[in-house]
């Protein structure tokens, strides 16, 4: 009997530190450079007319926030976390980086540099790999697969990636997700 209620206490405390969508889960928190963020929501990208299912994203910020604009214009680190459900070679990954960019700033051209190193990181991804977007005030740091890669320095690149998934987002659904709404 005691056994039971230990490990029904386990599973009570285990679903209050992460989110499952579609027995995809999240933490609630994540660590970035020494601040705690909070999973502000989760969302679905899907792609194509017949809406497949690519990755699930969470969006962590300091504070919960259902509005891009206070969020995009702080200067306070923010993550997402991209969890493949399908494979995506890389060209197709590196294409989409280039796309959302351009839909999402004006001045997209002025980081072509630094959106070519990042997309130099960006490989073939199955199901179930990470990759993680780190966005700080100096620039933006990867991890994808599991691997740290070197940080891309700049906070315009880095308000201006972010953007992606809040202005003119290729998709929708999945920016009501992440927003949490």
């Amino acid at each position: 009997m005691k056994k039971m209620i230990g490990f029904i206490l386990l599973a009570i405390s285990l679903n209050l530190t992460a989110a499952t969508l579609d027995a995809v889960t999240f933490a609630d928190s994540a660590n970035v450079d020494g601040k705690e963020l909070i999973l502000n929501g989760v969302g679905i990208r899907k792609a194509t007319f017949l809406k497949i299912k690519v990755y699930y994203g969470a969006l962590y910020l300091e504070q919960k926030s259902k509005d891009a604009n206070s969020f995009l214009a702080s200067a306070s680190p923010k993550q997402i976390v991209m969890h493949f459900v399908r494979e995506v070679d890389a060209k197709k990954l590196r294409d989409a980086f280039v796309e959302g960019m351009e839909a999402a700033n004006k001045n997209h051209a002025s980081f072509k540099t630094q959106l070519d190193k990042l997309n130099s990181f960006i490989p073939d991804v199955v199901k179930d790999d990470l990759i993680i977007i780190t966005f700080s005030n100096d620039g933006v740091s990867l991890n994808v697969k599991g691997k740290p890669t070197e940080k891309i320095t700049g906070s315009e690149f880095s308000h201006a990636l972010l953007n992606i998934w809040f202005i003119n987002p290729r998709d929708e659904n999945l920016r009501n997700g992440l927003l949490g709404l």
